[in-house]
């Protein structure tokens, strides 16, 4: 259980990050509305759902291949934590929300396929959750236990991205999202580096 609880809360820092989703659902939640926001929302989890079966699914067959190649994967996800991570200490951007309520309203149906094609279509995210996974499947654990870590990340996502949508339409949230865009990017790049270390350095 202790697992699945460290894992919600990996995803949900990482969620905190701002990237493509989180841009896309200020978006269409800002120009469509809830209805819009929350298919968006599930677009998402859909593209989300085929990053992680493809994970699942890939890192089960090399762990059932060759124990070697399972550590081999587990440092070279441990190395893409810890670029990742470096790269968000070092972003100094700013988040930028400028004109989003101006811009074409957004139906449900156009939301839903928004939310699914940028995700789905984002490799580094299918990159990012086999690194994750590298650090919570060992090589016994059956195929529930793999669909169960899986299962996670998908309705973590799920409920964070729907209280996030309740939120986004307050100007204070947008504009705290906005302030504190380098900070957010500095907690995600810690977390990222330190489990990241830990990939390589402990070995279960």
């Amino acid at each position: 259980m202790e697992s699945y609880i460290l894992l919600s809360g990996i995803t949900l820092v990482a969620m905190a990050s701002p990237g493509p989703d989180m841009l896309l659902l200020m978006r269409n939640g800002l120009t469509g509305g809830r209805a819009a926001g929350f298919a968006t929302v599930l677009g998402i989890c859909a593209g989300l759902l085929v990053h992680v079966s493809l994970s699942v699914a890939g890192l089960a067959w090399l762990i059932t291949r060759n124990v070697y190649i399972h550590d081999a994967v587990r440092l070279l996800g441990a190395a893409y934590l810890l670029f990742i991570g470096i790269r968000a200490l070092r972003f100094r951007g700013a988040l930028n929300l400028e004109n989003l309520a101006f811009q074409n309203r957004r139906s449900a149906c156009q939301g839903l396929r928004d939310g699914f094609l940028c995700n789905l279509l984002n490799p580094k995210v299918t990159i990012y959750i086999f690194s994750i996974f590298t650090q919570f499947i060992a090589p016994g654990d059956s195929l529930w236990v793999k669909t169960g870590y899986g299962m996670t990340i998908v309705l973590t996502s799920l409920c964070g991205w729907s209280l996030f949508i309740l939120l986004v339409q307050h100007r204070f949230v947008r504009l705290g999202l906005a302030r504190f865009n380098t900070l957010i990017n500095r907690i995600f790049g810690g977390v990222m580096i330190a489990l990241g270390l830990r990939i390589a350095l402990v070995r279960d």
